[in-house]
């Protein structure tokens, strides 16, 4: 039987510097992104489109929910089959190509996970 799993969040901008959207230049792209009994995220746009480089922006965010995916997917495997996973890092990136019309869409993303595992022989 499926099972249907909701997720909701609250994303509110906070970029309004007194002057809402009058002009491209005039409003900060900053924003929060909140779940209940959890810390607000700082977001922002990428710097690259006037964003703040101090705050997550959401092609961030999508490369690192890929990458804890695949993560919290790993270690399920792992455990299912008996090899346990002492350590785990990985340091993705993506691409995300900006068209001549100022539309965005990512090319790739690769994941580079660095595993370590209790006992060396569990690796093959």
């Amino acid at each position: 039987m499926a099972r249907t799993h909701r997720y909701t969040v609250e994303v509110t901008w906070t970029g309004n510097t007194g002057t809402g959207t009058s002009g491209y230049r005039d409003f900060s792209r900053d924003h929060e992104v909140a779940a209940p009994g959890k810390p607000t995220l700082p977001g922002s746009s990428d710097p690259a489109f006037r964003g703040d480089p101090s705050r997550y922006d959401p092609e961030e965010l999508l490369v690192a929910a890929l990458s804890q995916c695949h993560l919290l997917w790993f270690l399920h495997l792992a455990a299912t089959a008996g090899v346990v996973v002492t350590g785990y890092t990985d340091h993705p990136e993506g691409t995300m190509t900006e068209n001549a019309d100022g539309a965005g869409e990512f090319t790739e993303v690769v994941l580079r996970p660095a595993v370590t595992v209790a006992d060396r022989a569990s690796v093959a």
